[in-house]
Parts: structure tokens; C-alpha cells; sequence
């Protein structure tokens, strides 16, 4: 008795539900309230008075469309923009002569007339057509090469150079070698204040 009692209740929930969503909603009596309530169906019924012309279209190239050959050029222009970046961050991280490498370099005219070819060839990438963007991969892999090899060779350029230890410059200081001239006073120094 109580399931069909719980089961009559529910198909009048469902129905009375039903029925409230699927009515039309009542014209109100009020011209203001009228104007205010237009369906909008109502609104657009338009009487077309021209014949519409079909509209003959070319379908441009996507830009998201891309053949393979070039996808993968796209995809070697990020990683030789990125690799040199990452190179020089490893190099740095490991070894704590490359950073002071680095800015010397990076003052150098011929590192910065790489770094300015390098800046233009990434600005003019975008505009470029696809049988110009190979000769551009290849001028942008050298580019990185000549710039990660100028710091290889200033990190060993700092390597090479004897670095003086505070005791052995003072052990040759007061005990000159035999036929050697003293050396000289070191100068003294400069304070500003």
C-alpha cells in the first residue's frame, strides 16, 4: 500500500512538473506588461524582399593547417631558440667561471652582432615563405654554434690563467729566485671617499 501511495505521489510530482514546463506562459492582461513579453519568434518575422546570391568563396590556406615538412621546420625553430638558452643556463649552473665567462662575452661587438642577427632572423620567421625557412634554420644553428663556442672558449680562456694564491705569492716575494730581480712593490690602494 505504501509503494503505490509513494508511486501515485511521484507520477503526480512528474506530471504536475510536466506540465508547468511545458505550458504556455499566460498573455499578461496589462499592454505594458504585453510589450514587455513578445516571444521572440514574434520579433523576427521578416519578409525578405531581395533574392539572396550565393556567395562564391576560395578557401584560404588555415593557418593552423600546416604541411608536415613544415611543422617540423616550426618545431627545430623553438628548439634552436631555446637550446642555446638552455646550454648557457646548464653551463652556468655547473660550472661557476661560465657566468663571469658570459658577461664577458656578452659585452664583446662580434657576440652582439650574433645576437642581433639571431633577434632579426626570429623577427622575420613569421613572414617568411617556407622555401626561405630552411636557409634560416641553417643560418640560426650556426649562429648558436658560434655563440655557445665563444663561451666554451672564454670558459677555458679563465681556466688557463694561473690563478695566485695568497701563500705562494708571498713564499716568492720574500725569497726571490737567484739571478732574478726583486719584484716590485706592490702599489698601494686606492681608497674613495
Amino acid at each position: 500500500m505504501r509503494k503505490t501511495l509513494l508511486a501515485l505521489f511521484l507520477l503526480a510530482a512528474v506530471g504536475f512538473s510536466a506540465w508547468r514546463f511545458l505550458a504556455p506562459v499566460p498573455v499578461p492582461k496589462n499592454p505594458i506588461e504585453r510589450m514587455k513579453a513578445v516571444s521572440p519568434v514574434e520579433s523576427f518575422h521578416v519578409t525578405k524582399t531581395s533574392i539572396p546570391t550565393p556567395a562564391t568563396r576560395t578557401a584560404p590556406e588555415a593557418p593552423n593547417k600546416m604541411s608536415v615538412k613544415r611543422a617540423q621546420m616550426e618545431e627545430r625553430f623553438t628548439d634552436l631558440k631555446e637550446e642555446g638558452k638552455r646550454i648557457r643556463e646548464t653551463l652556468i649552473a655547473n660550472d661557476p667561471k661560465a657566468a663571469q665567462a658570459y658577461s664577458n662575452i656578452s659585452r664583446r661587438p662580434e657576440y652582439r652582432e650574433i645576437l642581433d642577427q639571431r633577434h632579426q632572423i626570429e623577427a622575420n620567421w613569421e613572414k617568411a615563405p617556407d622555401n626561405e625557412r630552411e636557409a634560416m634554420l641553417i643560418q640560426m644553428n650556426a649562429l648558436r654554434q658560434q655563440g655557445i663556442g665563444m663561451l666554451l672558449s672564454e670558459i677555458q680562456n679563465m681556466s688557463s690563467q694561473p690563478v695566485a694564491t695568497p701563500a705562494a705569492t708571498s713564499a716568492s716575494q720574500n725569497a726571490p729566485a737567484q739571478g732574478a730581480a726583486p719584484a716590485p712593490a706592490p702599489a698601494p690602494p686606492v681608497v674613495f671617499q
